[in-house]
């Protein structure tokens, strides 16, 4: 059980190893100084024409909403209950995300308040071997990072964008709606402008070609609590260590900074090994 919540369909146990063949991961979560937690994330395998297929997500329940917990919690089940079920379609695997977003949508607006609105982010990530596909709504961040060939360390390279109004309040500043001063200190910048839970979602960032991995290289799922709190630099060394240690130094280093009104923190640390 997770903070309360019951455990998801076909979550898979800390102490399993995914598979020896392609995969290794890590995952870690953190209340920080909230009231409550309302990230949650999951993982599960499945098979994909014949191949095995993990698909790692995670959500975090839009802060000081109504029900955010419950958003996110209704999200990851539905994603990770109805894998293999959309895995049987055959269908390519950005249309198995999207399907599995949709339907996440469309469950988790039945508990939606206009009154008192409320809602989630989401990524997730689908891996077939050597091929990793991805969708995200909201603010919720997928880095890769690979180790660099010559300096041995590893590089990060965000995998989708922030849904939230500052990159609009930008692009009104450059075409001369508005000045630069006022899209810089608009105090709404980092507010959402899609997730899920509403009635329609309104942006999703999707991969149509695989992201091919490499040997060694790590694909890390992140809620804001994290990348608010960490640098770039900080989170490639914790990921110098096994993913289920990476998981755990990258959250505890955030709780060492004892930052004020400290978010809620979840990560999923997935490494691609050689098969």
């Amino acid at each position: 059980m997770q903070d309360g919540r019951p455990e998801h369909s076909g979550q898979l146990e800390s102490e399993n190893v995914i598979s020896s063949f392609y995969w290794k991961k890590g995952a870690q979560s953190n209340q920080g100084s909230r009231k409550e937690q309302q990230d949650d994330y999951g993982m599960v395998l499945g098979t994909y024409k014949g191949k095995q297929t993990l698909l790692a997500v995670l959500a975090d329940g839009m802060g000081g909403m109504k029900n955010g917990a419950q958003f996110s919690w209704i999200t990851v089940e539905y994603l990770m209950k109805h894998f293999q079920e959309a895995l049987d379609t055959g269908l390519p695997p950005f249309s198995i995300l999207l399907s599995l977003a949709y339907g996440a949508n469309n469950e988790a607006y039945k508990i939606y308040d206009e009154e008192k609105p409320g809602g989630t982010t989401l990524i997730a990530g689908m891996f077939v071997e050597d091929r990793f596909y991805m969708l995200s709504v909201g603010d919720s961040r997928i880095y890769l990072f690979r180790k660099h060939k010559t300096e041995k360390k590893y590089v990060p390279l965000q995998l989708n964008r922030e849904h939230v109004l500052g990159p609009s309040l930008d692009e009104r500043a450059w075409m001369g709606k508005i000045s630069f001063e006022d899209a810089k200190d608009n105090m709404y910048r980092d507010s959402l402008i899609s997730g899920i839970g509403s009635e329609k979602i309104r942006r999703i960032d999707l991969t149509l070609n695989p992201i091919r991995l490499l040997t060694g290289d790590k694909v890390v799922f992140m809620s804001d609590g994290i990348y608010r709190s960490l640098s770039e630099e900080e989170m490639a060394k914790d990921l110098e260590l096994t993913p289920d240690k990476a998981s755990d130094e990258l959250v505890r280093h955030v709780l060492e900074k004892k930052m004020p009104h400290q978010d809620n923190m979840s990560v999923i640390v997935v490494e691609r090994i050689s098969s």
